[in-house]
């Protein structure tokens, strides 16, 4: 087992502490399945990956520490009882000074997330890095699905901006039709440069804090191929990594995840992939954050 994430010590308590809970909950997979095996996969790939970020001449080892918790077990009676239990976890922190990196497992683990940061910001925006909406009512009878899971975020009143949506269902498009002041979706076929997206993004949110919930199918699959649901046509690193740098200084960070990670046997791509994305995001934010 990997103790921490970066194989980095506890070491300064002057730095951002960053949570990394690992929740390896596969429960209503609609496709391929493996996404219990991304959390640990993505701790032991951050052992071999640089901690140093030549491109933004910073360091995440003088930014953060890392406090990687113990893996939340899995609930098997659905993701109903799983947010529940979170919910229950999350009680012993205090969603004004804790920033978790939760690690998926499947994407219905981001809800009770944003449902404990958006109680202290009742404001809060998400961007949301996927494939798909994910804003079905109800999905193969759970309405906490993975499916599901933008829906119930919806339902508590909050800002969201999906990027690299390409696959929908006709009532999920009707949906953020109908929903222009409280959805602003970037689709891959019509994505703007990520300085233009970062642009108008601030100016929908303006000065609302933001959580990152970023699905591995975001990414083009030639890059993360480990996922249950890939599709052709996504984000490539680059302009990822641009539009964290347009997008900061600016909104505050409160936590994110990443979830939807499959590896593949005999391959370290995707899961490399994904060290790398979280790391860009969070070295962006912590050495441009403004003070």
């Amino acid at each position: 087992m990997y103790n921490n994430f970066l194989d980095l010590e506890k070491k300064r308590a002057d730095l951002n502490p960053v949570h990394v809970w690992p929740v390896p909950y596969q429960g209503t997979v609609s496709f391929g399945d493996g996404t219990k095996d991304g959390p640990e996969a993505i701790l032991k790939a951050s052992y071999q990956i640089e901690t140093y970020d030549a491109e933004l001449k910073a360091d995440i080892s003088d930014l953060c520490t890392f406090i990687t918790l113990p893996f939340q077990r899995p609930n098997v009676s659905g993701p109903g009882h799983l947010y529940e239990e979170m919910q229950e976890f999350l009680k012993n922190f205090d969603p004004a000074r804790d920033f978790f990196l939760t690690l998926g497992g499947e994407h219905s683990i981001s809800f009770p997330l944003v449902d404990f940061y958006a109680k202290q910001y009742p404001d809060l925006a998400v961007i949301q890095i996927d494939a798909h909406p994910d804003l079905r009512q109800n999905f193969e009878g759970s309405t906490y699905s993975h499916a599901c899971v933008m829906a119930r975020i919806n339902d508590i009143g909050l800002k969201t901006i999906p990027i690299g949506i390409r696959s929908c269902s006709r009532k999920e498009s009707e949906f953020i039709k109908d929903n222009p002041d409280n959805i602003m979706p970037f689709y891959s076929w019509d994505l703007p440069s990520p300085l233009e997206t970062a642009g108008r993004i601030k100016d929908f949110i303006g000065n609302r804090p933001i959580y990152i919930s970023f699905d591995a199918d975001g990414l083009d699959p030639s890059i993360m191929p480990g996922t249950g649901t890939p599709e052709p046509g996504g984000l490539d690193y680059s302009w990822v990594k641009d539009f964290w740098k347009a997008l900061w200084p600016g909104p505050k960070l409160v936590g994110m995840d990443f979830c939807e990670l499959a590896p593949q046997p005999g391959s370290q791509v995707s899961e490399s992939t994904a060290v790398k994305c979280i790391l860009k995001i969070l070295t962006t934010y912590f050495s441009r954050r403004k003070l």
